[in-house]
């Protein structure tokens, strides 16, 4: 036979060998079925929210075939965007908040966007199973609809937590807190103007503007941060405290008029902290400041002294002059000396839309304008001699999902057709009640961008608000006009928070 055939037979012979000793040698180790393991989390939200200073459940279901006497459990809790002090060179870490399966405690940390997660540890097979969801923990006033009211002279804050508005709440869960300024700072404004909202993180304030000046309130707890409205300013004693209009802006920009004058706070500047000085130029903006942003215009103003539209560059450095649009629909340069802007803001199409009063003719007049471009167009000039009930004191707001706008007089609430019959008339009457404010809700991405009016009225001091359903496309109403939010004063503006 062939040596070399013989070496090969003998080194198999080997190998089956040693595997069979390996099956059979069963003794010599200590084979064990492992214990299953199992966290259930079905039915349970992976992104919930939390209120500080209130307890928290999270009722997960520990599935184990052991004795549970071998199992601990460790609740952390991390911000999802970590910090580190300027002192310390590592981030912050985890905090153990709970030590029971089901996480069921009072929540402490500051308002914040954290993840909490759950370590069960078999601790005889050591075996691990772990859940993580993510936690946004508030304040109970921290998101809603913020409300400035007024009673005898004094005006506040309130927070509407409504289910239309906060999606990740029920009808049932709804809430109305009532006086959280005063009620937190012990004190009252006497003066109060309008609401705005700083968004960035150098400056994330609520601003409560009054006739002369201003207060910026920590967002989750309305506490008071500043009460110098001068102090915003890189230039304090240039400025006259006497705001009228405030709009962010998406480069980042913060804007507001105050006295007819436009000053800026642009925060991809290094090192500037402030509002700077007022922009350059022969103008005297009128109180209202859309939000355009972008590439051309950050935003556009009514020169009221000059009686023309203005705009503000992207950088928000100047203000600037419209070319001369006499050929087309109006010109942008020239309104007319005749004309009183009424109202102004941001609708469809990114269109502006303008509402415009005659002095001389008693008339008003609908003015559309693309400054959405390279260019600034004007797109329309709508007579509005066929809306009804007009009177200087009316009330507009403009949809940004349809051509819809809704005006309001004494108790009536209008639908102004104007891409169609170009005419307004009566859709709901809040019968023995003053309509106080008319906003179209507006906020991109959320489930209810352009689908709700809010509605504000008042009748013998007493104020509410009204959430009114709306068919974005057509303006029809669908419903939430025999249900409103009571027990406020007079109600001045509202805000929604979130």
């Amino acid at each position: 036979m062939n040596k070399r055939f013989i070496i090969e037979i003998m080194l198999l012979l080997a190998v089956v060998a040693g595997l069979w000793s390996c099956y059979d040698d069963k003794g010599n180790y200590d084979y064990k079925n492992l214990i299953s393991l199992q966290i259930d989390t079905l039915g349970i939200k992976a992104e919930q929210t939390a209120y500080q200073f209130e307890n928290f459940n999270v009722p997960v279901e520990v599935k184990y075939a052991g004795d549970e006497k071998n199992l601990s459990y460790e609740w952390k809790i991390y911000p999802q965007d970590p910090k580190k002090d300027d002192d310390v060179q590592k981030y912050d870490s985890a905090v153990v908040l709970y030590t029971k399966a089901v996480f069921d405690t009072i929540i402490y940390e500051v308002p914040g966007a954290y993840y909490l997660t759950l370590t069960v540890t078999d601790n005889v097979q050591d075996l691990k199973e772990y859940f993580t969801m993510k936690l946004n923990v508030e304040t109970l006033v921290s998101r809603g609809l913020c409300v400035m009211d007024e009673k005898n002279g004094l005006y506040d804050l309130n927070i509407i937590k409504s289910a239309k508005l906060l999606t990740d709440i029920t009808a049932s869960e709804e809430q109305v807190y009532y006086h959280v300024y005063s009620g937190v700072n012990d004190t009252e404004v006497t003066n109060g103007k309008f609401l705005g909202r700083g968004t960035y993180s150098d400056n994330n304030v609520l601003y409560f503007f009054t006739e002369n000046g201003g207060l910026k309130l920590d967002v989750n707890t309305y506490e008071i941060m500043s009460n110098d409205f001068t102090s915003w300013f890189s230039f304090p004693m240039s400025v006259t405290a006497a705001p009228e209009a405030y709009v962010i802006t998406s480069r980042p920009l913060e804007m507001i008029v105050t006295n007819g004058l436009v000053y800026v706070w642009d925060h991809r500047s290094m090192g500037v902290t402030t509002f700077g000085d007022r922009l350059d130029g022969d103008y005297k903006a009128a109180p209202y400041l859309p939000n355009i942003s972008t590439s051309s215009f950050s935003s556009v103003i009514f020169d009221m002294k000059n009686k023309r539209f203005a705009p503000i560059n992207q950088f928000g450095s100047n203000v600037g002059t419209f070319e001369s649009t006499s050929t087309g629909e109006f010109d942008l340069n020239d309104i007319g000396s005749t004309k009183e802007l009424k109202f102004m803001e941001n609708g469809f199409n990114s269109y502006t839309y303008a509402v415009f009063y005659d002095t001389e003719t008693s008339g008003y007049s609908l003015y559309v304008m693309d400054f959405s471009g390279a260019t600034a167009t004007p797109v329309k000039k709508y007579s509005m001699a066929d809306c009804e009930g007009l009177t200087e004191s009316s009330l507009y707001t403009f949809g940004n999902q349809g051509n819809v706008c809704f005006y309001a007089s004494g108790s009536d609430l209008y639908q102004y057709k104007y891409a169609s019959t170009n005419k307004g008339a009566v859709v709901h009457s809040f019968s023995g009640e003053t309509i106080t404010g008319v906003e179209v809700f507006k906020n991109s991405g959320h489930a209810k961008d352009g689908k709700l009016l809010i509605v504000s009225t008042e009748s013998g001091g007493e104020g509410k608000v009204y959430l009114i359903d709306f068919n974005e496309l057509t303006g029809a109403i669908t419903g939430g006009t025999a249900d409103p939010y009571t027990g406020f004063g007079r109600i001045v503006d509202v805000l929604y928070k979130e």
